[in-house]
């Protein structure tokens, strides 16, 4: 159990294991059959986790915690768990919300991205391996991004935000302009991703 509330639960990919999220600060993996904790995950200073989710390969977790990182962490049940990569930017910033993140991999792999909502209604989407700002989305939403998530096959990207706005918007590649723009789409369901 966790000491203060729970804030997601992610199945891994063949279902034997579920990992946790909570604002105690740590992150656990569960199996499914016995109800046992296996392993328990934290990172330094112990900052709430707002969002977990496993990789599509099930080989990492993504965690979001409210001190504005994305952490992912290999899933290996033996040893003491290290942080692989650490996702910041200013544009980002979860330090209330629990917003949820996930992987856009339906792209070629040199362009594999993490993607997050923020609390200045941006979407950022990360490149899973260098962990540069590959392209923001900027202020789609009128504020919170709370929710994202991403098609398995198809590079597209469904966000949702809070009060302000209570809009679902789809984010997807558009055909190259004939007027040589690059711009994003002037359009309140669809953006460019790229």
């Amino acid at each position: 159990a966790h000491s203060y509330p729970v804030t997601a639960v992610s199945f891994n990919r063949d279902g034997t294991c579920v990992v946790s999220a909570s604002h105690d600060g740590l992150i656990r993996i569960w199996d499914v059959c016995t109800g046992e904790c296996l392993k328990t995950i934290f990172a330094a200073g112990n900052p709430p986790v707002s969002h977990v989710t496993y990789s599509p390969n099930g080989k990492y977790v993504l965690a979001g915690t409210l001190d504005s990182q994305l952490r992912l962490w290999p899933m290996t049940l033996s040893g003491k768990a290290k942080c692989s990569k650490t996702y910041g930017t200013p544009m980002h910033q979860n330090t209330k919300y629990c917003i949820s993140s996930t992987f856009l991999v339906s792209k070629p792999k040199s362009r594999q991205c993490i993607v997050t909502g923020s609390e200045t209604g941006d979407i950022i989407l990360y490149d899973i391996q260098s962990r540069k700002v590959h392209q923001v989305l900027d202020k789609m939403h009128r504020d919170v991004v709370l929710a994202i998530d991403a098609h398995d096959t198809k590079e597209i990207i469904a966000s949702g935000g809070m009060s302000k706005d209570r809009k679902i918007r789809f984010w997807c590649p558009k055909e190259p302009s004939t007027n040589g723009s690059d711009d994003v789409e002037n359009s309140t369901k669809r953006s460019r991703l790229g």
